[in-house]
């Protein structure tokens, strides 16, 4: 599986078992890659399209993450867009 910027994915931490529908599984999206993990973004649990990492992107394992979609691909894109635009808030 090749995870690349973009892609929109889920968080399955371990102690989920691959259980998508864990609490604690987180739903985002890929901001780069770095050998065995990808720093993401990820939405706010029940806010699907609002940033709970509004700062900067986290490292997260990519043994730990799957692709899933939660939102347009289109929205992804514009914040993307939006959070790597010069004086980004």
């Amino acid at each position: 599986m090749t995870i690349k910027r973009g892609a929109q994915i889920a968080y399955i931490p371990m102690h989920a078992n691959g259980d998508i529908d864990h609490p604690d599984v987180e739903f985002g999206f890929v901001t780069s890659v770095r050998r065995d993990t990808a720093f993401c973004r990820y939405w706010r649990k029940g806010c699907i399209g609002e940033l709970r990492t509004v700062a900067g992107s986290e490292c997260t394992y990519l043994v730990d993450i799957v692709r899933h979609v939660s939102i347009s691909q289109q929205r992804v894109d514009a914040t993307l867009e939006r959070i790597e635009a010069p004086n980004a808030n």
